[in-house]
């Protein structure tokens, strides 16, 4: 009778909250201010979302009180109003209210939390943990190498894995959206940019584009549409990539992507561009910033 009614105990406080049940992008337990939630309904005029609450952390909690089927307001970013469709469920940030303003709530830092997503991107980073783990020290990958496997969010919060090199020559960089040094990633992006628009005028087959962030945990889906669409990309075949800090941190390892944050300054980061082939292999790549449009331009072919 001891046992059956600690296990009673137990489920009560496992179900009571949602707080134990882990995300595709954060730790098992809310953040204090963290929600996770179902869309209800959009206005795109007004950039608002209604929300089923699913979980939140615990100063919400105090805030709200019980918050099974309360359903919330909350202003968002354009950008991530893009995938914020209803039925969408997902785990992001809620601000504090304004003083006298209790509904002035607005989200942030905004992931996809399917489930079923969540199972199949985690699935497939663990391979990519276990290869990135098997290479020996100071290894990288270069030209000839074969890609491993790895799951991102795209822009659009879709999932985007490997499969998504395949029957295509890909140009693949990285960069984030923070990055303020002109030379660096704006330059790059612009350089994809106007590759993009060469390899189309000039009618190269099966092209596609992949940008990969350094800065997972401020660059979500949303902030990666809102960069896309500041940069008026063509986003037709032109991804930009996010995931868990430690998948980002598998890849740059695998391409030797250095990258470090120092307090108050930018991220402190090394650049690499290459050209994947239709069979996921590298067979170009240009250490630096500087890589000449031309130069990808004439290769392109080659790996179609």
């Amino acid at each position: 009778m001891y046992r059956f009614s600690l296990l009673l105990i137990f489920s009560f406080l496992s179900a009571s909250c949602d707080l134990n049940r882990k995300s595709s992008h954060s730790k098992s337990v809310l953040d204090a201010r963290e929600i996770r939630g179902i869309v209800t309904t959009t206005d795109s005029n007004k950039t608002q979302v209604t929300v089923k609450i699913l979980g939140c952390g615990k100063d919400l909690q105090n805030e709200w009180g019980k918050y099974d089927g309360l359903i919330k307001s909350f202003s968002v970013q354009s950008g991530d109003l893009n995938f914020l469709t209803v039925g969408r469920t997902f785990r992001a940030k809620s601000s504090e209210s304004k003083q006298n303003v209790p509904e002035t709530l607005s989200l942030f830092d905004i992931w996809p939390d399917d489930r079923s997503v969540r199972i199949r991107v985690n699935n497939v980073n663990r391979l990519l943990r276990r290869d990135t783990l098997s290479l020996g020290e100071g290894v990288i990958r270069s030209v000839g190498d074969t890609l491993p496997p790895f799951a991102l969010y795209d822009q659009d919060a879709q999932v985007l894995t490997t499969d998504y090199f395949d029957g295509s020559v890909t140009v693949l960089n990285f960069i984030f959206t923070r990055c303020s040094i002109a030379e660096m990633c704006p330059a790059s992006t612009l350089r994809m940019k106007k590759l993009q628009h060469l390899a189309k005028q000039t009618k190269v087959p099966h092209v596609k584009f992949l940008s990969i962030t350094l800065d997972p945990e401020f660059d979500s889906p949303g902030v990666l549409k809102t960069y896309a669409q500041g940069y008026d990309l063509d986003e037709s075949n032109f991804r930009l990539g996010t995931s868990t800090k430690s998948t980002i941190d598998d890849l740059t390892r695998q391409f030797g992507i250095f990258r470090k944050n120092k307090n108050d300054l930018p991220l402190d980061h090394t650049m690499r561009t290459l050209i994947i082939n239709s069979k996921r292999q590298i067979i170009y790549q240009f250490p630096g910033s500087g890589w000449a449009v031309e130069d990808f331009l004439a290769r392109l072919p080659e790996g179609v």
